[in-house]
């Protein structure tokens, strides 16, 4: 994994380990994919790596939307 794919993923990590040492039962968090792939289909870079790092924990990805976010 590239550093800035470990660098999201351990920062949601810690997010997620905060909110179980707080005693929380949700989590619920914001991944942002990044813009350089633009509008082309395929994988979501780190994506996948984040998910992996919260549900490592425990937690399990029970919902999910995405969204494209325009500069324009």
């Amino acid at each position: 994994m590239g550093w800035i794919k470990d660098a999201k993923a351990d920062m949601i990590r810690q997010d997620a380990e905060r909110a179980i040492n707080e005693g929380r039962t949700v989590f619920v968090c914001r991944i942002n994919q990044g813009f350089m792939q633009g509008n082309m289909s395929g994988s979501l870079s780190g994506v996948a790596e984040q998910i992996e790092a919260v549900e490592a924990l425990g937690w399990q990805l029970d919902q999910a939307n995405f969204a494209h976010d325009s500069a324009a």
